[in-house]
């Protein structure tokens, strides 16, 4: 699997899905934020889970913000959010209906512009990438849990 800065055209990994979202509009994002937050750090609910220390919780949080960020600014609705449990990590899934521009990480702009966060998640991914499938096109992260570390 890629690593590091590349967002290859790739298929995710098997994973089994925990939580979704259907955020509408940007102003949704500080909502599934914090109902992602809550859900990660709830003892019931984080056993779905693999283990995660502080910082993998916040890494998670960072992929779930910039992911669907990404899909609802430049994607094409509906979009569509999923959280899921994978073999060493955690998988974070972005579905929108966009499948003619793949997600494109930039490296040379200032990063007083903004448009880094692809970049920040691949940084601290174990995989990242994109497929399409029909009309949907889905961009996704694996997320090491702690144990992965």
């Amino acid at each position: 699997m890629p690593t590091g800065h590349a967002w290859d055209e790739l298929a995710p990994p098997p994973a089994e899905e925990c939580w979704s979202w259907s955020p509408r509009g940007l102003e949704d994002l500080a909502h599934v934020r914090r109902q992602f937050r809550a859900n990660i750090t709830d003892p019931s609910e984080r056993s779905r889970l693999p283990r995660l220390d502080e910082d993998r919780i916040e890494q998670c949080v960072l992929a779930l913000e910039e992911l669907m960020s990404n899909g609802l600014r430049h994607g094409r609705p509906p979009v569509e959010v999923e959280v899921c449990a994978a073999p060493g990590g955690v998988l974070i899934l972005v579905h929108d209906r966009d499948t003619e521009n793949p997600p494109r990480p930039t490296s040379t702009r200032d990063p007083s512009e903004g448009g880094m966060g692809l970049g920040m998640v691949a940084h601290v991914a174990l995989a990242c990438g994109w497929t399409t499938e029909g009309d949907c096109k889905t961009v996704w992260s694996l997320m090491p849990s702690a144990a992965a570390a």
